[in-house]
């Protein structure tokens, strides 16, 4: 069959292919001996089944009906009935489309026989398209007939499943292949073939011979391809169906000799058939594959030694030893560019014929990475030991793996263009060098004006970053040093050739500052004279313009201070505005004039040692000294009308902008009425002083009264509370019920004297610095049921909720118990006391960092906060505690603060008038 089109199948040749069907359909139905109630072999299914699967997929369905109607032709033409022609139509047209399109893999593209994957694809189909004819079949017979379905289904099956594995694969092996084999040797065994399996298939033959065409098949296979094998295969299909009909040969004996039913027989012929396709098709497509890769693989290595032998570049095939590469072979652009001795090249380890420059040539780590394919090609710069100055560049790469490795390595000379680009990157580098090292804005633009590089100095000086600037027309830019007009007569012009043209122009900055720019433009032509680039410098003189302005302006503005410029000779140079109010004088009349003319006489003879204008002012240079600058000194300068003015004066040393010195700058103050001031004030001040120390006498007096007050008042009041106490138990006489309300308020009015003197002790010690501290490790838990039980007496009669609050575990800090004690008892104490009935307070004791922190919080009167300034100063009582006649010395808070701040703690107060109050004790923790 030739090859026919995939999309040009619908014409001609699908014409033929179903008059094929047809012709076939006939000729099985008439060849196929008496008895047998279908045909022993179906050739039409293959012919139908390569229709199918040669034709666009979309028209299988449309096949499938033509398929059916040539099968509906040719049993009705070869006498059979019209029931069985149309059950046999409809079953080889359905399995033509089944068959077909399992070949085709539901793909619409053309089936080949390449691989063995298409091989057994062809099973498949040759099996699906069996096993639908072969259920139509058996429904026929049964449904006609009434014959048997179980021995007709699977001679059907047989006969159409090896007919699409032998006439099948003649439509899909449609290029002849590779073959090894002649042509005579073909003839040869293709007769051979025949003959031995007419032989075979002949009268009177046992089934022992069976086998003897399978070896000649297996030669075809082995020599001459798939698409020879196959044509072998449809005659051998053809003489061992015909012969086996006749009842030749092992199978058509046994038929002939009753030991086979006609179905049996044919069962085993197609079977016998379907073994030899499966022995020798896929052999026969293996060793086409072979063949095919074969050759590729000599193409291939065929190209590659062309190419290696002949390429333009230097090629090497390296081995790896080890943990290093050898050189195996090598082209002559190689031997050339390593040295030009290829003997002495070969057997060489690669790191021994190049030396990488900026990385190690191929070994260990990099080596294995190659072999094992963690690392696609190796590259770098190198250097030939026996070419001084030559460079290569250098690329390995792997073959192929295993145990023989093979790498290649592409060696590439590139001296020349080294050599070049190390002389393009040292202009390079020189360029960059000046411009970046100028500090000044350096522009370079081309013939249109665009500009094409920018120095460093001009971000540090602008602010414009070089990628705003690049690519833009320059009087685009902020930095536009000139117009179009300017722009276009540089390039134009011959005779600006070689003169730069300086304009000073206003230039703004990308933070919007202004810089005053002088610019110098000047052309840069090439060999040809032709203009190339243009150059535009700019200095900024904006600090030297201002800096003259500002002493122009220093020099006439209307300041006190008085400047005076100095010569090394001690004539003076420049005189400020400042300087001529001081003294009443014009600057132009002393400009000229010795500076000496300016100092009282006797006082600079006093200090001078002379009254000569050059030495004395010699003396007065020599007081500058090292450090450049002499120190504040006051003279008395002497104005014209003989008025005397104390000056504080210093005189420092002035350079030029070499560093050498040009004179003196003579910086002047008048401080007469500053230096009244000050006598004035040191005058006040002495008096201040003995003030104080009279002041902190009367206190000092004041403490020691307050301390000896408190002592002698603490021992009659203490004999008076006692003494009123054995009265009211009856310990001399029963008292009379009308005098215990008098002892009560005696021995009440007598604590509070006694707890008054205590507080003033306390003050008076903490003032004093008298008293005596305990440091140890208190815990602050353990203070609180103390204060629980001190307090309870003042709760007597009380509706008040008092809440005791406390962490688990220890809170340790360092310092006097009993002080602790007396600052808890002083804040609960006063908090119960502003606090009227039905109101809380609460003692709250928690850890914060590194803080303990003592709250106490109630809910009663408050402290109006406009007076919470004073409220830690003795004696203070709130206007409310006031107003509300509550009891109290004021001395309490005073107490707390002082005892806190002695252990390096602070307490805090939150408080609103009637609306509570809230202090807090913050104690560092022990460590």
């Amino acid at each position: 069959m030739t090859r026919p089109d995939r999309r040009e199948l619908a014409g001609s040749w699908t014409i033929a292919l179903l008059a094929a069907t047809w012709l076939a359909g006939v000729l099985a139905i008439w060849v196929t001996p008496d008895g047998f109630p279908v045909a022993s072999w179906w050739p039409a299914a293959g012919i139908a089944t390569a229709l199918v699967a040669l034709s666009p997929l979309r028209r299988a369905p449309a096949l499938g009906l033509g398929v059916g109607l040539a099968s509906l032709a040719a049993n009705l033409v070869a006498g059979r009935d019209l029931d069985v022609s149309s059950w046999f139509a409809a079953a080889n047209g359905a399995e033509a489309v089944a068959a077909g399109v399992v070949l085709k893999r539901l793909r619409d593209r053309v089936p080949r026989l390449r691989s063995h994957e298409d091989f057994i694809r062809l099973v498949l189909a040759a099996l699906t398209g069996g096993a639908v004819v072969a259920v139509g079949a058996a429904a026929a017979v049964r449904v006609t007939y009434g014959g048997p379905v179980l021995e007709t289904a699977p001679l059907v099956l047989f006969s159409h499943a090896a007919a699409i594995l032998v006439v099948a694969p003649l439509a899909l092996a449609r290029s002849r292949g590779t073959r090894q084999g002649t042509d005579a040797e073909a003839w040869v065994q293709c007769l051979l073939t025949l003959a031995v399996a007419g032989l075979v298939f002949g009268s009177e033959q046992s089934s022992a011979l069976a086998f003897a065409p399978l070896p000649l098949l297996v030669w075809g296979a082995l020599r001459f391809g798939v698409r020879t094998v196959a044509w072998e295969l449809c005659a051998f299909a053809l003489l061992n169906t015909a012969l086996t009909d006749r009842g030749h040969g092992p199978f058509g004996q046994a038929y002939a000799d009753g030991d086979l039913g006609p179905l049996q027989a044919a069962a085993l012929t197609q079977g016998y058939l379907v073994c030899a396709v499966v022995l020798t098709l896929p052999l026969a497509i293996a060793v086409q594959q072979r063949h095919a890769l074969l050759h590729r693989v000599s193409a291939d290595e065929e190209l590659f030694r062309r190419n290696f032998t002949e390429s333009l570049v230097g090629m090497l095939l390296l081995r790896a030893e080890g943990d290093r590469l050898v050189v195996v072979e090598l082209n002559d652009r190689a031997t050339r560019t390593l040295g030009g001795d290829r003997d002495r090249l070969l057997g060489r380890p690669l790191d021994e014929v190049v030396t990488a420059v900026d990385a190690p040539t191929p070994a260990g780590a990099v080596v294995a990475d190659l072999l094992a394919r963690r690392r696609d090609a190796w590259s770098a710069p190198c250097s030939v030991p026996g070419r001084p100055g030559a460079r290569l560049e250098v690329a390995v790469a792997l073959l192929s793996g295993g145990a023989d490795a093979v790498l290649s390595a592409q060696v590439l000379d590139v001296s020349a263009e080294h050599e070049a680009r190390q002389r393009l990157e040292t202009a390079e580098k020189l360029t960059s060098a000046t411009l970046d090292t100028a500090a000044c804005i350096i522009l370079m633009t081309d013939t249109e004006g665009r500009i094409v590089r920018v120095n460093a100095a001009t971000t540090e000086i602008t602010g414009h970053d070089e990628k705003d600037l690049l690519g833009l027309p320059v009087w685009e830019t902020p930095v536009a040093p000139s117009d179009t007009n300017d722009i276009e007569a540089l390039f134009v012009w011959p005779n600006r050739s070689g003169q730069p043209v300086i304009r000073e122009r206003d230039l703004v900055t990308k933070d919007g500052r202004r810089l005053r720019v002088v610019w110098n433009n000047n052309v840069v032509r090439d060999e040809h004279g032709h203009a190339a680039y243009a150059v535009m410098t700019g200095v900024d003189v904006t600090t030297e313009r201002a800096n003259a302005g500002l002493v122009t302006h220093l020099m006439q503005a209307e300041i006190s201070t008085a400047l005076v410029g100095v010569d090394t000779r001690g004539r003076i140079t420049v005189f400020n505005s400042g300087a001529g109010h001081l003294l009443g004088v014009d600057p132009h009349e002393v400009v000229g004039q010795p500076f000496t003319v300016l100092l009282d006489p006797a006082e600079l003879v006093e200090r001078a040692g002379t009254d000569d204008p050059e030495r004395a002012f010699a003396a007065l240079a020599r007081a500058v000294g090292a450090g450049r600058e002499s120190s504040v000194r006051d003279w008395t300068w002497v104005s014209r009308g003989g008025r005397r003015r104390v000056v504080a004066m210093t005189t420092s040393v002035t350079h030029d902008a070499f560093g050498d010195q040009v004179g003196y700058l003579v910086v002047g103050r008048d401080v007469t009425e500053q230096r009244e001031s000050q006598e004035l004030l040191v005058a006040a001040l002495e008096k201040e002083r003995h003030a104080v120390e009279r002041l902190q006498a009367l206190d000092d007096a004041k403490n020691e009264f307050v301390s000896t007050v408190s002592h002698e008042l603490r021992t009659p009041v203490t004999s008076i509370v006692g003494y009123t106490e054995m009265l009211q138990d009856g310990s001399l006489v029963d008292p009379v019920p009308d005098q215990l309300p008098l002892l009560d308020s005696i021995a009440r009015n007598g604590q509070r004297l006694i707890a008054l003197c205590n507080d003033l002790l306390a003050l008076s010690g903490l003032d004093a610095g008298t008293t005596q501290w305990q440091r140890e490790r208190v815990d602050l838990g353990g203070v609180l049921p103390a204060v629980e039980e001190a307090v309870r007496p003042l709760l007597g009669g009380r509706r008040l909720d008092v809440r005791w609050e406390a962490p688990p575990g220890p809170v340790l800090v360092t310092g006097d118990r009993a002080q602790l004690e007396r600052v808890l008892l002083n804040l609960v104490g006063n908090a119960v006391k502003f606090t009227e009935d039905g109101g809380t307070v609460t003692c709250r004791l928690r850890r914060e960092g590194t803080d303990a922190l003592l709250e106490v919080v109630d809910t009663g009167i408050g402290i109006p906060r406009e007076e919470q300034d004073g409220l830690f100063q003795k004696f203070f009582r709130s206007t409310t505690a006031q107003k509300r006649a509550i009891q109290g010395t004021g001395l309490g808070l005073s107490i707390v603060a002082a005892i806190v701040a002695a252990h390096g703690g602070r307490v805090g107060v939150e408080s609103e008038h009637l609306a509570g109050t809230t202090f807090t004790v913050c104690l560092p923790l022990a460590a």
